[in-house]
């Protein structure tokens, strides 16, 4: 019975050409639109408005700062900041600079001035790149300014004033993802949330309820049949996408083969099995194939890939321990990025086996059930 379910499943996918175009055909162009989309790895070009009501030359070079950064691109020149909320309200503009009047004359003066950085709160990863840039670039213009006036006002060297204005030094070093690429952070997860959606979007529709009528031997045997086959199938349209994506669009790949291919299998097993079950519970097929698609389809965003589970509310926290996901997609990053070995990825790997295993057991039980009311409705 599981090599003729898995024969049923192959027809199935070969004679219905939306199977192979979900688990096949839009994953790779998702990848390659992904691809594309995150090509530049970093936040970059941030269009800016300015309001300069000092207008000094040292407000000027001030502003060219900015405009020489990679990361912005003074686009606007405002008179007011009315006209500049307008601009960032109307998304021409991610940020704004506005610069007090007698500014350089207000530093000179030791009155320290304020500048402020007005940002889209509405757009948080180029708000956090903004900010980031932004605070860089005013903190070492601020420093510059204070080492001026305390050379001309105390007559003191550079280094002095350079070392009391600098009374320690920071150095940052980031590890794993030096070039701070969000397509190396984005890319991995992404496509494993849409491979899981697709596999439960074909697997979730795929039981025959007759089989109930069979004996126990060969309900296990028909499910584990269709749960095997679209592991594998899973399993290749991760591998074709894993490979896309070191290949073709360089993203780093640190760890072990052996060590994605575990997590590949187990997700992939985790998926289908949880799928099956929703087929064998739900006889409806499309509320079957909606309940697959209402579990599946945020599970990547829920299971902590992009907002971390650690600043979600404590009791969600441990909800979100238990999706299989969420062994999987942080895993997955690490591989690529750190170089994750086999045996730190087999305690999360074990636990989507178990999880994959008790659901399929599940299932036998649920198929039990059912086949025992059919037999007490043929009996009355």
């Amino acid at each position: 019975m599981f090599i003729k379910s898995c024969k049923e499943e192959l027809n199935c996918i070969l004679t219905n050409k939306i199977n192979m175009l979900v688990l096949f055909i839009l994953p790779v162009i998702f990848v390659l639109m992904l691809g594309f989309e995150l090509s530049g790895g970093v936040i970059g070009n941030i269009p800016i408005a300015v309001v300069n009501y000092d207008n000094s030359s040292f407000s000027r070079q001030l502003v060219d700062v900015f405009d020489k950064n990679e990361t912005f691109d003074v686009a606007y020149y405002a008179e007011n900041e009315v006209e500049l909320e307008d601009l960032i309200r109307n998304g021409k503009a991610g940020a704004g600079l506005i610069i007090p009047r007698n500014f350089y004359n207000d530093i000179a003066a030791l009155k320290s001035p304020t500048v402020l950085m007005v940002y889209d709160g509405s757009s948080m990863s180029v708000t956090s790149a903004a900010k980031s840039k932004a605070t860089e670039i005013l903190l070492t213009y601020k420093a510059g300014a204070a080492i001026n006036h305390l050379t001309a006002r105390l007559n003191l060297s550079y280094r002095e004033a350079y070392n009391i204005c600098q009374a320690f030094q920071l150095n940052t070093r980031m590890l794993y993802n030096p070039a701070k690429s969000f397509d190396y952070f984005l890319s991995p997860v992404l496509i494993a949330g849409y491979i899981q959606a697709a596999i439960a979007l074909v697997a979730a529709v795929s039981v025959n309820h007759e089989i109930y009528r069979e004996p126990a031997g060969k309900r296990l045997g028909y499910t584990s049949g269709k749960i095997m086959f679209y592991t594998l199938c899973g399993s290749l349209s991760f591998i074709l996408c894993i490979a896309m994506q070191v290949l073709i669009f360089r993203l780093p790949f640190k760890g072990s083969i052996l060590s994605a291919l575990i997590l590949i299998l187990m997700i992939s097993f985790a998926a289908s099995s949880f799928s099956v079950l929703i087929s064998a519970v739900i006889k409806n097929r499309m509320v079957a194939l909606v309940g697959g698609a209402v579990i599946f389809i945020p599970n990547s965003a829920m299971a902590g890939t992009t907002w971390p589970v650690i600043s979600m509310p404590s009791g969600y926290q441990s909800f979100a321990a238990y999706m299989p996901f969420a062994h999987y997609a942080n895993n997955i990053r690490k591989i690529y990025l750190q170089g994750l070995s086999t045996h730190q990825i087999m305690g999360d790997a074990c636990y989507m086996l178990i999880f994959s295993m008790t659901v399929l057991i599940l299932t036998e039980l649920v198929m039990a059930v059912a086949a025992e009311e059919i037999d007490d409705k043929e009996l009355s």
